[in-house]
C-alpha cells in the first residue's frame, strides 16, 4: 500500500492539479494506494508519525509538505518518495527531481532503490534542506506578501526586491566544528544540506545531500548593490565569488547573532532568536530514488 500525503494549497493550488496525474499513473499500474489529504500545517507530519515504520510514502507538494513528512521518517524504517507540487521544490532540485512531470518524479519511486541521504538539527529540530538566518529568512517570510499574479521565481524576485529595501546587516559569529569561523556584519547565515532555497537562490552549488557534511555560508557586510551584482550568479548556480561571501563546510555549526534574526528551515518560518545550534545527521532518511549515476541531472 503506498501512501500519498498531498499538501492541496501547495504551490498555489499545483500539487492538487498534479494530484489525478499521480493517481491515474498508480492505477494503471496496479498499485494500491491511500490518498491523505492535509488540512492544516503540522498535519502531513502527523499524519506520517501515524504511519506503520515500514511503511511506503509519497509526498506531494512543496518544501514545507516535504519537511514535515520527513521528519516523520528520519531515522526510522519509512521510506519517502518525493513529487514536486510546490513554488520553491528546492529539495526536489537537490535529487535532480523536475517540477512539471509528476509522472517521472513517481517512477523514481515506484524504482524501488532506496538513497539514504543526510538530514541536519537546529535545535534539536530536524530539517533536510536549508537552515537561513538574516535576510534570506525575511524574503521567507515576506513571500506571502507577494502578488498572487506571480508563480514560482517571479515571486521570490518580487519579494527579494520588496526586501532589499529594509536592508540591515547585524554583528554574527559562526563557529564550525568548534572553530571560530566568522564574526563580523553580516546580511545572512546559511547552512545548506542541499545547494538551492528559495525556489531560485544557489547559495551552495557543491553542496551533496549525501556527503555528511553541511555548507555554510556567510554573507558579510553586502551592500544593495553588491546583492544585485551577485543576484545572477546565485540564480544561475556559479560559485560566489566575492570578498564579503565566506563559505566552509563542516558537521557541527553555532551561529549567534548580536539581536535576535527572523529565520526559515525550508521556508518554514521559525520564531526570532539570536542562537542557533546545527547538527549534521547523515544518512538518516530513506528516499525512494533511482541511482544518480542512471537518471537525469538537476534542473
Amino acid at each position: 500500500m503506498w501512501h500519498l500525503i498531498v499538501n492541496p494549497v501547495a504551490g498555489r493550488g499545483r500539487s492538487l492539479r498534479q494530484l489525478e496525474r499521480v493517481r491515474v499513473s498508480l492505477e494503471q499500474k496496479g498499485l494500491a494506494h491511500q490518498v491523505h489529504l492535509t488540512e492544516a500545517p503540522g498535519h502531513a507530519a502527523h499524519i506520517a508519525a501515524a504511519l506503520p515504520e515500514d511503511a511506503s510514502l509519497l509526498a506531494l507538494g512543496g518544501d514545507g509538505t516535504l519537511h514535515e513528512v520527513a521528519s516523520a521518517c528520519i531515522r526510522t524504517g519509512r521510506t519517502l518518495g518525493v513529487i514536486p507540487g510546490g513554488s520553491g521544490d528546492d529539495f526536489a532540485w537537490a535529487l535532480g527531481l523536475g517540477r512539471r512531470a509528476p509522472e517521472a518524479a513517481l517512477a523514481h519511486s515506484l524504482s524501488g532503490h532506496v538513497l539514504e541521504v543526510d538530514t541536519a538539527t537546529v535545535d534539536g529540530t530536524p530539517f533536510i534542506n536549508a537552515l537561513g538566518t538574516g535576510f534570506d529568512a525575511q524574503v521567507a517570510h515576506n513571500f506571502a506578501l507577494a502578488p498572487r499574479v506571480l508563480r514560482a521565481r517571479a515571486a521570490y524576485l518580487y519579494t527579494v526586491a520588496a526586501t532589499l529595501r529594509t536592508l540591515e546587516c547585524q554583528r554574527v559569529s559562526v563557529t564550525v566544528d568548534g572553530s571560530p569561523f566568522y564574526s563580523g556584519p553580516a546580511l545572512l547565515a546559511s547552512v545548506q544540506n542541499g545547494p538551492r532555497t528559495g525556489g531560485s537562490f544557489t547559495f551552495a552549488p557543491d553542496a551533496s545531500l549525501t556527503d555528511g557534511r553541511l555548507d555554510v555560508v556567510i554573507a558579510g557586510h553586502v551592500g544593495v548593490r553588491n546583492v544585485l551584482n551577485l543576484l545572477p550568479n546565485v540564480l544561475r548556480g556559479a560559485r560566489l565569488d566575492h570578498p564579503h561571501i565566506h563559505q566552509i563546510q563542516g558537521k557541527h555549526v553555532v551561529i549567534e547573532w548580536e539581536e535576535a534574526v527572523a529565520a526559515h528551515m525550508e521556508g518554514q518560518l521559525l520564531g526570532a532568536r539570536r542562537r542557533f545550534e546545527v547538527e549534521a545527521v547523515p544518512r538518516s532518511l530513506r528516499v525512494l530514488r533511482q541511482p544518480l549515476a542512471e537518471s537525469s541531472t538537476r534542473r
